[in-house]
Formats: structure tokens, C-alpha cells, sequence
């Protein structure tokens, strides 16, 4: 082949490349238009009202650092304090983790572990000030003290004592910090549900709020594992405070929300358009004029994080919080051999969604369908745990489906499993049976190689070349009392 030829060729190649790449970004960038523009007319849509709480009521508000309980929940806690109820805020980590805004504040970008430590500290005395503001004072606070950026994984993968997870800022396993609830904290998943499950007790809260399960961040989904977690604990041994608390969510990240960005007290804060469809039941807290100039001076004391996200955190200087309730999920019990492994969906008829999931919310959801999650359900027999997965889409061989469970049984002991499939793979993985069937996944786990009781958690991720589609964060299962289906369940005769 001749060099002008070859040369020809290149440049049709390239040519052809730039075209597909510009294609892909337009499609993009229509996608992420669609996104805001529907995020922006939610804030028209009426919403029920919130009630602020009253004398009667005891509250907590667990937050995963410290700032998430301002931004969330300053308006609801400085009504709180007028109102005259008992208030605790609980801080899962002290923020020690934040790279960027630790790299700021101290104007280097070699941090060691002492300095991430004393940027956690001042970021404690920020929250103390800002809670002031709101009247709650330090015997109403509570630090934990669990390593931030590190909480999903103490969920997921550190949970006993005798494997601890090392902070990636301060490289310590336990905690530093003198205020820590417990003194020196081992970082594992059984002390954090032991210390949430001691803070419930002793305060034997009505109602608590805690961030969404939707919340994109990991230490947020998992602050709701770990407090739902608790709660579940607590009912099982027979706590009858526990069994009636009332549980409200937050959210703080969820991909360009709050819109649009910035101070102004004047606009509603309305939930994500795609999140209005699903399972959660918002609620809006109207908040009195003088508590928003009180939440707007108490989100300035957070100097350490406007230095690098200033519009957001104005962006809740709000007329109003949101609030979400989240329904009870229970999984349905079936009768042995009702439930074939084979994608086809007849015979889950009268089995409810266990999750129902946002759809279209996110660029990457939106270019790739087939691993934008609809809705999960379960059911168990005798011998085995039912897991469906519907997509928008038909599934893809480029796309891995996992899915994550965790089982906390009445002594809080470990349970954890995971599967990850790729379709058009051999159809079992060892330890499960799969099948697919167009947008529809099917996957049955033997129970007795699952370390569950009473309460599971699922999760389900996708992703294509590590690259993340979509993920429906943790999400709690009632199995002590699985509802029977209303339907018969089986297939339908031929």
C-alpha cells in the first residue's frame, strides 16, 4: 500500500472516530439537558406537608460527616429546639477524609495523617458552632468517630474485629479522637451497628432521620444500613421502642441535584424528578423565614468546605427540607418449585417489587438501558432465596449485573455475599443458578450457604468496563415474617 493511500485511509479513520465521539458526546449532552430541565420544573409539583417535631417527640439525626446534618436537617432541628423536643445528632465520621478540602484549608497537597486528624477536628468545632446556631448544644452531640470515605466498606467487606479497615487518611485502624463515643474505636462493621445500637437505647428516639438510601455517596447509603440495621437488631430482641420508630430519609448528593446550584432562600427544594416515581413518599418541611436565616448562617460555619463547594452547600438555603418515608419490605415466600430459574417472568405473578428503582436519571443509565435497574424482587422457598433484576432494556454481554447481600442476624453476626454475572457466561456461577430472558435476570441462592435470620440487605450494581451504569444503593428485607403472595404464584397452564 502505497504512503499516499495509507495516509487517505488515516484520515477517513479519523475523521470517522471524531464523528462517533462528537455523536456520542451530543447524545450526552441531550440526555443530561433532559436530566436538569426535568429536575428544574420539580420544584412546581405540590408535595405533602412535613411536621416539625414537637414536646412529645424524641428525635436523632444520624449524619455522615459533619456538615450532612446541617444541610439535611438545620431547618427541622432548630424547629425542633423551639418546639421544645428531645434532640440528639450522631455523627458517623468526622469528615478526615476529604482530600481536597483538607488540601485547601491547609494550602499543600503533602498531608499527613496528623494533619487530616486536626482537619477533622476543626470540621467537628464547624459543626459544633453550626449547631449552635441552631440550639443545640454539645451534650446533644454525639461523634463516632468511624473513618470517613471508609464506612461502605466497614459495611461491606470489614465487619469483624479481627479484620479492621485502615483509614487511607489517617492510616489508622481504630479512631484518634478523644470524643469518639467509644474511646479508640476498632474500624469494623459489628462496633459501628454496636455503638448505633447503644446510642438507640439510651435515647429511645420516636422518630430519626438519616440519609437516603438513593444518596450516591457510599458513607451516606451506608449510615442508612448501619441505623436501619440497628433498629431491625433491636426489634428482634424484643425493644418495643425500636419496633416504633419512625424513620425519615434525606438526600445530599444524587448526581447534579440540589438544581439549580446556589443561595436562594426564595425557591423550594423539590426531589429529583426521577426519584418521584419510585417507592420513597416525599414529604416538605416549610421552613418560618427566621429558621431559614438560621440555616443559611449556620451552612457559613462550614468554612473548611465552602473553600471548595460553596454553591453547593448554599444550595440548601432553601424554603423548605424534603423528607422521604420509606415503605416496609417484606420478602414473599413461595411454595417449593413454584419459581424456575429460566428469565421467564410468569411465574412471579402476584410477587411484588421489593425495590423499585429511578430510571433515566444518570448519562451513563441513559446511553446504556440494558444496565439502568428498574426493579428487584425476592422471594424464598424452602431450600433457596429468589432474586429478579428488571432493566429498562434488554440485558447486555458488556454489561456485569452484581449483586451484593447482607444478612444481620439477632447476635449481629457476619453475613455477606456477592455475585457477579456477565450474561451469555456459562449460567452458573458455582455457588447460584442464573438465567436471562431480554431485560429480565433470574438468580437463586441456596439459603443454606447464606448467613441470614431475620433482615437482609440487597444491592445491585451495574457496570461496563468499570465504568458504572448504575447503582440502587442498600435496601432492607423483612425475612422473619415474609408476606405470602395475594396471587397464586406459578406458572399459568399452557
Amino acid at each position: 500500500m502505497s504512503t499516499r493511500r495509507f495516509r487517505g485511509i488515516y484520515k477517513i479513520l479519523r475523521l470517522a472516530l471524531g464523528v462517533a465521539v462528537a455523536a456520542v458526546l451530543l447524545v450526552a449532552l441531550m440526555i443530561q439537558f433532559r436530566i436538569r430541565v426535568a429536575n428544574d420544573w420539580q420544584m412546581y409539583a405540590k408535595l405533602p406537608a412535613a411536621k416539625a417535631p414537637t414536646k412529645a417527640e424524641s428525635i436523632i439525626v444520624f449524619a455522615p460527616h459533619t456538615d450532612d446534618e446541617t444541610l439535611g436537617c438545620g431547618g427541622l432541628l432548630a424547629m425542633a429546639h423551639e418546639n421544645g423536643a428531645r434532640v440528639r445528632v450522631v455523627l458517623m465520621t468526622n469528615g478526615d477524609g476529604f482530600w481536597f478540602a483538607a488540601s485547601r484549608t491547609y494550602q499543600t497537597v503533602r498531608l499527613t495523617p496528623d494533619r487530616f486528624i486536626s482537619f477533622a477536628c476543626r470540621r467537628q468545632t464547624e459543626t459544633l458552632k453550626a449547631l449552635a446556631i441552631d440550639g443545640i448544644g454539645p451534650s446533644q452531640v454525639t461523634f463516632l468517630g468511624y473513618p470517613d470515605r471508609g464506612l461502605s466498606p466497614l459495611w461491606s467487606r470489614y465487619w469483624s474485629s479481627d479484620k479492621l479497615y485502615t483509614s487511607k487518611s489517617t492510616k489508622l485502624d481504630y479512631s484518634p479522637y478523644a470524643n469518639s463515643f467509644t474511646f479508640h474505636a476498632p474500624y469494623c462493621g459489628e462496633s459501628v451497628l454496636k455503638d448505633v445500637g447503644t446510642i438507640l437505647k439510651q435515647t429511645m428516639p420516636t422518630d430519626i432521620y438519616v440519609p437516603h438510601p438513593l444518596d450516591n455517596h457510599p458513607d451516606h447509603y451506608a449510615t442508612y444500613c448501619f441505623v436501619m440495621a440497628a433498629i431491625e437488631q433491636l426489634r428482634s430482641e424484643g425493644y418495643a421502642f425500636a419496633g416504633k420508630i419512625k424513620t425519615h430519609t434525606y438526600l445530599v448528593h444524587r448526581g447534579d441535584w440540589p438544581a439549580p446550584r446556589g443561595e436562594d432562600s426564595r425557591l423550594p427544594l423539590a426531589p429529583p424528578h426521577a426519584m418521584t416515581g419510585g417507592d420513597t413518599k416525599w414529604e416538605s418541611l416549610a421552613l418560618p423565614a427566621d429558621i431559614v436565616r438560621l440555616k443559611l448562617r449556620a451552612i457559613k460555619q462550614y468554612k473548611t468546605q465552602a473553600n471548595v463547594e460553596k454553591g453547593f452547600l448554599m444550595s440548601f438555603s432553601r424554603s423548605n427540607e424534603l423528607f422521604g418515608l420509606m415503605p416496609d419490605r417484606t420478602v414473599s415466600r413461595v411454595a417449593p418449585g413454584a419459581i424456575t430459574v429460566d428469565g421467564d417472568i410468569e411465574d412471579w405473578q402476584g410477587i411484588p417489587p421489593a425495590v423499585v428503582d429511578p430510571v433515566g436519571d444518570y448519562v451513563v443509565a441513559g446511553m446504556s438501558r440494558g444496565g439502568d435497574v428498574r426493579a428487584i424482587y425476592a422471594c424464598t422457598d424452602s431450600a433457596n432465596l429468589y432474586i429478579r433484576i428488571d432493566c429498562v432494556r434488554n440485558l447486555s454481554p458488556r454489561i456485569r449485573y452484581t449483586v451484593s447481600l447482607r444478612g444481620i442476624n439477632d447476635r449481629g453476626s457476619d453475613g455477606y455475599y456477592t455475585v457477579s454475572i456477565k450474561p451469555r457466561t456459562a449460567q452458573s456461577t458455582g455457588s447460584s443458578d442464573w438465567a436471562y430472558k431480554a431485560n429480565v435476570m433470574e438468580i437463586a441462592l441456596p439459603l443454606r450457604k447464606l448467613k441470614l435470620d431475620s433482615n437482609l440487605f440487597i444491592q445491585v450494581q451495574t457496570s461496563t468496563m468499570r465504568l458504572a451504569i448504575d447503582n440502587t444503593g442498600w435496601h432492607g428485607l423483612d425475612l422473619k415474617t415474609p408476606k405470602t403472595s395475594e396471587k397464586p404464584v406459578g406458572k399459568r397452564p399452557v
